[in-house]
């Protein structure tokens, strides 16, 4: 197998040689790189991964000829930053990666695919299957799934990687029908956890939409792989028609592991693992090395589910009664008014007091009512104190404020995807510049707080400006730096790197329609995240209602890129450059000087070599020389004028005015005349 074209900070340029050339169509299909060919007439919908499909690829030379390709869809954006880590694993029950790159589909769009060897084989399940009943003995499970799964983890710990979609639907029968080469499908080409079902999810997370869940910890991944070996070994489906608010609360009331198994009885080795894996608190849920240590023969001390806190009376809200915190919590974000009533009027503190035996949940409410009061008043009051108060109910839930349900650090993948997909940002923006949000990351333990409140008060700041490279689009690329650039011009482009925008930008300057500027708001936001040295400098200028000071900036900040990372030349793109000068031409008062910049620039735009172009206009003494000559000219002018107004009125005003000097001209040329006769006449009469 050929080396992974891998796409991070040590191989991006290698990756941009081949992603933004020109594709070629090849045996009906599109080359990615010399390599590898996708197929893309060629639909493989039993790889497909929810939105993403799935395509059948070709591999020459030393790469794998059976491949498949993965299509990212530009709002889902793909695990990119794991590529390489992905990759250096080598396992024979992990889909090996072998290449990845940007790909124009016979639409023109550009996409991101991932190709891997096609080593799978058949699903175990259909992906709309979510709840099932495979009836598989146990002793087959622990001999062709357990074991391989459990290395397979065991490698991904390794590489600190979470996997985040460990699920039936995502394990593959490796071709045998024994199902004896049981593979585990990739997870990279969608946010992680996005395409997991609730019901493998534990009770928190499975709370949270699926874009919102974050990246997990291995204890998740964990717990998904215990859900699946209950649903293949159980014979029936105590879950079957149940909606994922119903399995959510029922596991809340009954723990996971007597809501996913039911009536089912199991051996006493194979209970003991179950238990362990499907422990609802993650501080008491088996590791990786208790799993490997049951493997081993070692007997375990059994875990009994958790004690959940449960009231000794009931509080009613919404006409639904409540004795426990943490349905109620989950509930309190459906009807914010109602909320902000319990609160207020104190009826949920003296429930807490009075029916419930816990001091840390009494404390955290204590401290809750103090944070209340600097939640800022007005439109969605309601709605922000229940978010704050749903937290301090239940701390390892996910924040819910108006139709949004995601975990701290699944915000920004959530954020990304109703942006690019066109969603509503309002209730994210209001997230984002709402002081409950960071009240609430205080509260959690199990998250970096200070990473996400230094991330989020970044964000107040770049939408408290209103300058380019600030605003929403700036939070968009700080959040998620996987994200590719969305402005307008790349509607067609996948592009992750400064240097892949210039190659699309030459792109997008050989069509007849281009943008009204180079650089707009995202491209200006996607680079100050991206390459913040080299264009920061230019804030300002981009920013400018001047025209003029905004071209040049847009100039230099390419020619800046282009010199760097010592990029081929551009000519459509300098062209391109070259007709947005007229505002920079006008600034000069020489129209000498307006001539010889403007030939001077058409001849280095037609080499693409925006440094050049960038010279030009940067020589401080082209200003000054320009200013001090008009400065001199229009000393002169007035001067002139003066002269002229002078001697108007002189004619006007004196008659006689200019005789004298006149007379004194006249007798002058009268002489000069006479002397030039008398010196020709003498020269005739001497010469003869």
């Amino acid at each position: 197998m050929s080396e992974p074209q891998l796409k991070d900070s040590e191989s991006e340029s290698d990756v941009s040689e081949n992603t933004l050339s020109d594709e070629v169509q090849i045996e009906d299909g599109i080359r990615l790189n010399k390599d590898v060919v996708i197929k893309t007439s060629a639909r493989m919908p039993h790889l497909d991964k929810g939105p993403v499909k799935a395509y059948q690829a070709m591999g020459s030379q030393k790469v794998a000829r059976n491949l498949y390709a993965l299509a990212c869809e530009r709002e889902l954006t793909p695990r990119t930053s794991s590529i390489n880590k992905y990759a250096s694993i080598i396992n024979p029950n992990l889909a090996p990666l072998v290449a990845t790159g940007k790909v124009a589909f016979e639409d023109g769009i550009e996409r991101y695919c991932f190709v891997y060897e096609n080593i799978l084989g058949q699903p175990l399940v259909q992906r709309d299957v979510k709840s099932i009943a495979l009836g598989w003995k146990p002793e087959m499970v622990v001999g062709n799934i357990i074991k391989p799964m459990v290395h397979l983890l065991l490698d991904l710990r390794d590489k600190d990687i979470v996997h985040g979609e460990i699920w039936p639907a995502n394990m593959y029968d490796g071709g045998s029908a024994a199902k004896d080469k049981i593979r585990l499908g990739e997870c990279l080409v969608t946010p992680p956890s996005s395409q997991l079902p609730a019901l493998y999810e534990p009770i928190e997370r499975a709370m949270a939409d699926p874009l919102g869940r974050g990246v997990g910890t291995g204890a998740d991944d964990l717990y998904a792989f215990g859900v699946s070996l209950a649903v293949m070994m159980r014979s029936e489906d105590p879950l079957e028609n149940m909606s994922d608010e119903e399995i959510i609360a029922l596991k809340i009331e009954k723990g996971s592991y007597a809501t996913l198994v039911g009536k089912e009885r199991f051996s006493g080795a194979v209970l003991e693992l179950l238990r362990g894996l499907l422990y609802d608190d993650r501080g008491q849920r088996w590791t990786l090395d208790e799993v490997q240590a049951w493997m081993d023969g070692r007997r375990l001390s059994p875990k009994q589910s958790p004690k959940r806190i449960k009231a000794n009376r009931p509080i009613v809200y919404n006409d639904k009664k409540y004795v426990r915190p943490e349905l109620l919590a989950k509930d309190l974000n459906n009807n914010p008014t109602m909320t902000a009533k319990l609160v207020e009027s104190g009826e949920l503190s003296v429930w807490l007091e009075r029916a419930i035996e816990d001091k840390s949940l009494k404390g955290r409410m204590e401290h809750t009512m103090d944070d209340i009061a600097a939640i800022e008043k007005g439109d969605g009051f309601a709605e922000r104190m229940s978010a704050r108060v749903a937290i301090t109910l239940n701390p390892d839930a996910p924040v819910q404020y108006k139709n949004l349900s995601f975990m701290p650090d699944g915000f920004a993948k959530y954020f990304s995807y109703n942006f690019v997909n066109g969603g509503d940002m309002q209730p994210l923006i209001e997230v984002l510049r709402g002081v409950f949000f960071l009240q609430i990351i205080r509260q959690k333990s199990d998250i970096d707080q200070s990473a996400l409140i230094g991330k989020y008060d970044g964000c107040r700041a770049f939408m408290s400006q209103m300058k380019i490279a600030s605003g929403i689009e700036r939070c968009l690329y700080h959040l998620d730096p996987d994200c590719p650039c969305v402005s307008d011009a790349f509607s067609d482009f996948y592009v992750q790197t400064p240097e892949e925008l210039m190659r699309a930008l030459e792109k997008v300057a050989r069509k007849k329609e281009k943008p009204a500027r180079i650089i707009d708001r995202h491209i200006a936001a996607f680079l100050s995240v991206k390459d913040r040295k080299n264009i920061d400098p230019y804030i300002v200028d981009l920013s400018s209602d001047e025209s003029q000071r905004q071209i040049l900036a847009e100039i230099k900040i390419l020619a800046t890129i282009q010199k760097r990372s010592a990029l081929e030349k551009f000519p459509h793109l300098a062209r391109w450059v070259v007709a947005r000068l007229t505002p920079v031409y006008d600034k000069f008062n020489d129209r000498d000087r307006r001539k010889t910049l403007s030939q001077q620039a058409d001849k280095i735009s037609n080499t693409g070599d925006l440094t050049k172009l960038a010279y030009l206009f940067d020589d401080e003494h082209l200003y000054e020389n320009d200013f001090y000559m008009f400065g001199q000219a229009q000393q002169q002018f007035e001067n002139l004028c003066r002269e002229e107004a002078y001697l108007k009125d002189k004619l006007e005003t004196r008659k006689g005015f200019g005789e004298k000097t006149g007379q004194q001209i006249a007798s002058f040329i009268s002489l000069v005349l006479s002397l030039v006769l008398i010196c020709i006449t003498a020269f005739v009469i001497l010469s003869t």
